[in-house]
Formats: C-alpha cells, sequence, structure tokens
C-alpha cells in the first residue's frame, strides 16, 4: 500500500509545480527529445529619429531668381502744353517750353486763407510768363524740377514727370506755400479731368496691372539682391509705398471709376526700383534718325577705319561714293 501511494503522491506535486515543469519532467522521465525551434537573432536597435536615412542627398533647387522689370522713363512732352490739375479737380498747371531744354510753369494753387477760415483763394506762382523749373536730373528714376519762386522758398517744391501729369511734393517734410493772404498746399498728383480719364478707362486698369507687377518682380529683385540687416527697411518701404498710394489716390477725382492715380504712381515706384537694381531704363523718346548719306561719307573720311552701324549699311549706296 505504502508503494502504491509515493509514486501517486510524487506524480501530483510535479503537476502542482507547473504544466511546464511536468512536461520537463516527463520528458527527461521517457527520454523524449522534442523538436525546439532554433533562437531567433536579437532585432536590431532603432535608429534615432533625427540620424538621416542612408542614400545619396536629395537635390534642394535653388530659390527662383527674380528678373526686373524695366519700364519706360516719361519724358517732358507727355505733360507740355497740357492742363492739368490737382488731384483733377484744383489748381491750374500748364508747363511750357521756353527754349531747347527751358521749361516753366504756370502754377496757380488752390488755397484758404488761413487754417481756420473757411474762404477760399488762389495762389499764383512767377510772373506772367510763370515759373521757372530748373532740372535735377533723374535721382529716382524720373525726370525731377526744382521750382524757383519767392513764394516757395520757405516751403521749396519739387515737380516729378509721370506719363500725362506731374507728381508735386515738397523737398523736405510737409509745408505750405503762403502769401500774406492766402496758404496752399501743392503736394499731391497733377493730371487730366475725369472727364478726359473715364474713356480710356480700360487702358488705365491695363496699365496699372503692368505697374503692379513690375513693382513686385522689382522689388523681389531687390530684396534677393540685398544684405541680410538691408530686408527689413526694404519691407518697410514697400508697405510705405502702398499706404502712400491709397491716400494720394483716394482723393483723385472719380479715382474708382479709372484707376488713372493708381497706375501712374505704381510706374513711378517701379521705374525708382529699377534704377535702384542698375537696368537700364528706356526712355519714351523716339530713336535718332539714321544718317544721311552725306553724313555717312563725312564720318568715313574722318575715320575710313571705322565700320559703320546696321542701319547705315543698309542706307548707304555704292553709287553714292
Amino acid at each position: 500500500m505504502t508503494r502504491i501511494r509515493l509514486p501517486v503522491l510524487f506524480a501530483a506535486l510535479v503537476l502542482a509545480a507547473g504544466p511546464a515543469h511536468a512536461q520537463g519532467f516527463f520528458e527527461r522521465l521517457f527520454g523524449i527529445t522534442p523538436d525546439r525551434p532554433a533562437p531567433s537573432a536579437p532585432p536590431a536597435p532603432a535608429a534615432p529619429a533625427d540620424t538621416p536615412a542612408e542614400g545619396p542627398p536629395r537635390y534642394v533647387p535653388p530659390p527662383v531668381q527674380a528678373r526686373p522689370v524695366a519700364l519706360r522713363v516719361p519724358v517732358e512732352d507727355a505733360v507740355i502744353g497740357r492742363e492739368l490739375k490737382k488731384n483733377g479737380s484744383g489748381g491750374s498747371l500748364r508747363i511750357e517750353r521756353t527754349g531747347r531744354s527751358d521749361l516753366r510753369a504756370r502754377l496757380t494753387l488752390a488755397g484758404r486763407k488761413s487754417a481756420a477760415s473757411v474762404e477760399s483763394c488762389t495762389i499764383t506762382l512767377g510772373d506772367a510768363s510763370g515759373v521757372a523749373l530748373t532740372p535735377e536730373g533723374r535721382p529716382d528714376g524720373l525726370q525731377r524740377y526744382a521750382v524757383e519762386d519767392a513764394a516757395t522758398t520757405t516751403c521749396p517744391l519739387q515737380i516729378e514727370v509721370l506719363d500725362e501729369a506731374v507728381l508735386i511734393k515738397p523737398k523736405s517734410g510737409s509745408c505750405l506755400v503762403q502769401t500774406p493772404s492766402c496758404q496752399a498746399d501743392a503736394a499731391g498728383l497733377w493730371g487730366p479731368e475725369p472727364s478726359q480719364l473715364i474713356p480710356r478707362a480700360r487702358d488705365y486698369e491695363a496699365a496699372r496691372g503692368v505697374a503692379d507687377k513690375a513693382v513686385r518682380d522689382n522689388y523681389k529683385a531687390l530684396v534677393q539682391r540685398a544684405r541680410p540687416e538691408a530686408v527689413r527697411p526694404l519691407v518697410s518701404e514697400q508697405a510705405s509705398f502702398s499706404s502712400d498710394r491709397e491716400v494720394l489716390c483716394r482723393t483723385y477725382a472719380k479715382e474708382a471709376a479709372h484707376s488713372f492715380c493708381n497706375a501712374r504712381y505704381s510706374e513711378g515706384r517701379a521705374i525708382s526700383l529699377a534704377q535702384r537694381l542698375g537696368v537700364t531704363v528706356a526712355s519714351n523718346l523716339a530713336s535718332p534718325p539714321a544718317p544721311t548719306a552725306t553724313e555717312y561719307r563725312v564720318r568715313r573720311r574722318a575715320d575710313p577705319y571705322s565700320l559703320p552701324a546696321t542701319d547705315e549699311i543698309v542706307q548707304s549706296s555704292p553709287l553714292d561714293e
């Protein structure tokens, strides 16, 4: 009886130790060798997130460089002999040519007798022949003239020539042209009356689109070429241009119907940026006529080894020799 109980008790203890232990005991007891799977290799450690994947470096294309745009520079012939008004409605300006390069302006400003007065008055600059305009070159791309008159001593004015209009502004800050009985603000865009502009509204809308694109392209090109410390002033300058145009053109008579002021002011900005980029700005003046046969022979006698231009070769003839 005792011999039977001991094996049974020992088998119960083995089963109580756990199935895995019991299985291993019986395998050793009966000599069974199970087929165990081969141990797998440990997984490779994961690469850190910031470690770049191996392989050839990705090609990063360089940024597209903006191409500067050059618009034609307006010339004096676009405004000579035309009746211009401030904001298309006030005052009077007529520029006349008195010599080959001398210009005079008949300028009448509309103002008030005092800052607190509502009575209107006018100031006429110069004498009966007008006021002299002194050329100052093209420092910002547009042809500029200085107004020389005794009434502008305390408020010197300058005129920049646009297409069919001029921009009058003080040389420094803001000021009023004053006489003992009147004071007037001459600053603003002086152009034709709305009745002359509305029939050509489509042309001015198209010109504004071209000018706005030229301003954007030239501004981008200027920012790309600028040093890092010079970018912020350019951004501020561009923002000032947009606000100044809004302030200037919202007072032009019926601007919403023709967009004349916005178009001309944007053209001036595009030309100014183009000059700062070193772009050669063309002029609205017609190209000079080709030399005549006589002028061509004189040039050849002066320098017989010089090569004539293409148009000179076409216009010359062996019979002229």
